[in-house]
């Protein structure tokens, strides 16, 4: 399995000088940057996109296909985001109407690459972004699983989204919940920390350091993988550390230094 992590100057700095193994950098997508970190070492980029949430452009299939033939993106990342405020009228707030859109924008991704090169992320609920306007419906393992089983696709499991939606929603086995995503599909793992204590909005932010309890999920979910529960993923990522504002005063150039060893031989006892 493949380690990953954000691109930030701090690891591209520690991994210059040879302090952290990194067979990836992760980039948004930002042409620019994509750009810059390929030209030091192998990227991939992870999109902004949203199954069920409108559709994309040609341009931006344009720029996916790019990606796609020049970075070492192997597939096309879309997260699972349906609004209750972005229903039509005549759309009723079921978990019938949130697989169908999940679905039409996943086929129209799959028309262009193939819905076997398209993967899609569960996510935290609430999340910062939309409170409550997102479904509850769209973090339902059973909903997800059965988009995949439908589509064809493959998952992207953000265990810090899961412990969050497991919050979100009264669930207390978080086990349980993982273990209920088709993790048969799974291709690609995301790990990063969660601040123990919530926001003003009362919502545990992520992309932080790994806490000892995120460590114990992390070491869980790799245990699940080694074991064959779960199907093995090309490519494990470290979601701390970034580029602008967002992520500048979270770049820690001493916890990566400290945590990129630990998920890297993590991902490599797999």
């Amino acid at each position: 399995m493949q380690f990953a992590i954000n691109y930030s100057p701090q690891a591209e700095k520690l991994w210059r000088a040879g302090l952290i193994q990194v067979d990836l950098f992760k980039c948004p997508d930002w042409p620019e940057l994509v750009a810059r970190a390929g030209a030091l070492h192998k990227v991939y980029v992870h999109c902004d996109l949203y199954a069920g949430r409108g559709e994309p452009t040609d341009a931006d299939l344009d720029q996916l296909a790019r990606w796609l033939e020049t970075t070492e993106t192997r597939a096309i990342n879309t997260h699972f985001a349906v609004l209750r405020s972005e229903l039509a009228a005549e759309e009723a707030a079921t978990p019938e109407t949130v697989v169908k859109r999940a679905l039409r924008s996943i086929d129209l991704l799959g028309e262009r690459f193939g819905n076997d090169r398209i993967l899609i992320e569960n996510l935290a609920y609430p999340t910062g972004f939309w409170q409550g306007d997102l479904m509850a419906e769209a973090v339902d393992p059973a909903v997800i699983s059965e988009i995949v089983a439908h589509s064809g696709c493959g998952l992207l499991l953000d265990l810090a989204h899961a412990i969050l939606a497991c919050e979100g929603t009264g669930r207390t086995d978080l086990r349980g919940y993982m273990n209920a995503l088709p993790v048969h599909a799974l291709r690609e793992l995301h790990v990063v920390g969660i601040l123990p204590e919530p926001d003003e909005s009362g919502v545990r932010q992520d992309h932080f350091a790994m806490t000892e309890g995120d460590w114990q999920v992390a070491e869980w979910a790799i245990s699940q993988i080694r074991q064959g529960n779960w199907r093995r993923p090309d490519t494990l990522a470290f979601e701390y550390g970034g580029v602008g504002e967002r992520f500048q005063w979270r770049s820690d150039e001493a916890v990566i230094a400290a945590q990129a060893p630990r998920l890297y031989q993590l991902a490599k006892s797999v």
